[in-house]
C-alpha cells in the first residue's frame, strides 16, 4: 500500500469504530434512559452511515470514496474542528489525486 492513501484508509478505520463506539454508547444509555423511536432511528441511521462510509474507505470502493468526500463535505459545517478537518482532508485528497486509488478497484 502506497503511503498517500494510508491516512485516508486510517480515517476509514476511525469512522468504523466511531460507529461501533457510537451504537454501545448509545444503546447503553438508553438503558437508563428510554429513547424514543425518533432517536433510535436517527442514531441507527447514523451508525450505520459512519461504518458503510468507513468499509467502503477501507475496501477503496467506488461509493466509499464519494460517501467519504460526502461525510467531509457534512463536516464542514461542524465549525471550527470539523472545518479543519474536513478542508485539509479534502485538500490532501486533491493534491495526492487520492480518487485514482478508489476508481481503479
Amino acid at each position: 500500500m502506497e503511503k498517500k492513501i494510508r491516512p485516508i484508509i486510517f480515517f476509514g478505520y476511525i469512522l468504523i469504530a466511531l460507529s461501533i463506539i457510537g451504537v454501545i454508547f448509545f444503546y447503553g444509555v438508553s438503558m437508563q434512559v428510554p429513547l424514543l423511536p425518533s432517536e433510535f432511528y436517527f442514531i441507527t441511521t447514523i451508525a450505520l452511515w459512519y461504518f458503510l462510509t468507513g468499509l467502503g474507505v477501507v475496501g477503496l470502493k467506488k461509493w466509499g470514496y464519494y460517501l467519504f468526500k460526502f461525510f467531509l463535505y457534512i463536516l464542514f459545517v461542524s465549525f471550527p474542528i470539523g472545518t479543519v478537518i474536513s478542508y485539509k482532508t479534502l485538500k490532501y485528497m486533491k493534491k495526492n489525486n487520492i480518487k485514482d486509488y478508489f476508481i481503479r478497484n
